[in-house]
């Protein structure tokens, strides 16, 4: 995506748009605690930053840098791909590329749009990604966005108040990339209200996981299939695509916006390591 280069002190301040750049002053592992609060008050308030022009980030440094953020998560080797960096749990090698550096031949993984950390319950999915451009494919390889919060702003009255009691039920074992996980390791179904008020700015955005069973009130209505409303706000809004350089660190607030792999690399090599930490909403 094209985006603005901004000052960490402008980015909260300027006006909102679907993800924004951010050069600092000086390297992530020498921000203080209040660069720290500027930075999630800037993804609060425009829903994914891309820091750019810092020196390469090892995945321990990784995992540091977002354990002062939030709680890092650990996620069952199932539910993260089956591939993690080895001696870290918290890092995920987000594309093709094994530890042993060999190929997982015709990798679709998260080519579909969501939000990471559905699967938790209401009040523990405040979870932010932290994506670190490792090997960059020559084609391919591109990360969409569409701004939840955006679409909601959009939509008719009638149709705000049609979901203002609306639920979606999020099932682990429909989840595409979880289904080699082992029992044990798929968390228990959760529901999520689709209107979802961020704990940060109060705004409310679209929550819209995939499940079998769609869009329901309360009263055991149908309000539809998600994939039709997120299709709907694809055509209206279109698609945000981040194209990778190395190096490039992407923070992504998955309570306002949803994501995906655009696919398209084929059997070139492509590595990203994620960590994910879950934000406190009384911050």
């Amino acid at each position: 995506m094209a985006l603005p280069q901004l000052s960490l002190q402008e980015a909260p301040r300027q006006h909102r748009q679907l993800g924004v750049r951010i050069r600092l002053e000086r390297s992530i592992f020498d921000l203080a605690d209040e660069d720290i609060r500027l930075l999630l008050d800037a993804l609060a308030h425009h829903g994914v930053l891309c820091i750019v022009n810092q020196p390469p980030i090892e995945p321990r440094q990784l995992h540091d840098f977002a354990a002062r953020w939030g709680e890092v998560i650990e996620l069952p080797a199932g539910l993260a791909f089956a591939n993690k960096e080895p001696g870290l749990p918290s890092i995920a090698r987000i594309g093709n590329i094994r530890p042993d550096g060999s190929i997982i031949s015709s990798v679709r993984f998260a080519e579909y749009w969501h939000h990471d950390g559905d699967f938790w319950p209401p009040g523990q999915n405040f979870i932010v990604n932290f994506l670190s451009g490792v090997q960059i494919p020559s084609t391919g390889g591109r990360t969409g966005f569409l701004d939840s919060r955006l679409a909601y702003e959009q939509l008719e009255d009638e149709h705000k108040a049609d979901l203002a009691d609306a639920y979606v039920c999020v099932r682990a074992s429909e989840i595409s990339d979880f289904q080699k996980a082992a029992p044990h390791e798929l968390p228990p179904d959760v529901q999520h209200p689709v209107l979802l008020p961020h704990p940060l700015t109060k705004q409310i955005a679209l929550y819209l996981p995939d499940s079998s069973s769609g869009i329901q009130k309360k009263n055991g209505q149908s309000c539809g299939a998600v994939q039709t409303l997120v299709e709907s706000v694809q055509q209206k809004l279109g698609v945000r695509e981040h194209v990778w350089e190395v190096g490039d660190l992407l923070i992504i607030d998955n309570l306002q916006v949803m994501h995906r792999s655009m696919g398209g690399y084929g059997d070139r090599p492509r590595l990203l390591h994620r960590c994910q930490a879950r934000i406190s909403y009384a911050r």
